[in-house]
């Protein structure tokens, strides 16, 4: 079993998280003793061999999305087509179809673009529709780069979406623009909060349960190519 880093801060309890390029970092006491460390890793290593697996299989899958050859629209996966006559970009079939630059980050910056257009016309469509249904509406909405968070919802009552939630099917779109509308009345996860997404969306525990495996999605777009 490999472990990657070893973080030691001023907290108080060891704890183990797996990044989404299935690196282990472990973040311990400052003065704790290595072997105490060490035997909590062991604790835990089934269930850390299983985290890892999981993700670097998952990557391995999508490695067409980070190589930017494919790109995920709306849940689907279309591959990215060149096309010397395209004036802007398109879908077609399967093909998301751009203008040739002269380098692949530029044409990745222009696929972004894009996305982000998309992002704010249909998930704009859906935050209107649900905040018909729900009574809701947010003071402002905005777009966000977050690595962590598909959507927040401050105390202002401002809802900013991560613009990759547009890679989601629309079921899953659905269900985080639901989920940051019922904010504006629940300032947190309790059971109050969770009574009015399932009023809207029944089938939240299985929506929720399939966010969690799309995370990747969130690492989209961050490491560009030269």
């Amino acid at each position: 079993m490999n472990i990657d880093y070893i973080q030691r801060t001023a907290r108080k309890t060891l704890a183990i998280t797996i990044n989404d390029k299935g690196e282990v970092i472990v973040k311990a006491p400052k003065f704790m003793a290595e072997k105490d460390i060490f035997r909590f890793i062991q604790s835990k290593e089934k269930w850390i061999n299983q985290k890892v697996t999981e993700i670097k299989q998952q990557n391995m899958i999508n490695d067409d999305l980070f190589n930017y050859k494919c790109v995920l629209f709306c849940g689907k996966k279309y591959c990215v087509l060149r096309d010397k006559k395209a004036k802007e970009i398109s879908i077609k079939n399967n093909y998301l179809i751009i203008k040739p630059l002269s380098t692949l980050k530029r044409e990745v910056k222009q696929i972004e673009k894009f996305l982000k257009n998309e992002c704010i016309e249909i998930v704009g469509q859906r935050l209107k529709y649900f905040s018909n249904i729900m009574q809701l509406e947010p003071q402002r909405v905005e777009l966000s780069n977050s690595k962590r968070k598909w959507g927040t919802c401050d105390s202002e009552g401002v809802i900013a979406f991560n613009w990759r939630i547009i890679m989601l099917s629309p079921q899953l779109i659905d269900y985080v623009v639901v989920h940051e509308l019922s904010h504006l009345m629940e300032m947190n996860h309790s059971p109050a909060f969770w009574a009015i997404v399932t009023a809207v969306l029944p089938n939240v525990k299985n929506l929720r349960n399939t966010l969690k495996n799309c995370n990747f999605i969130l690492q989209q777009f961050r490491e560009l190519p030269m």
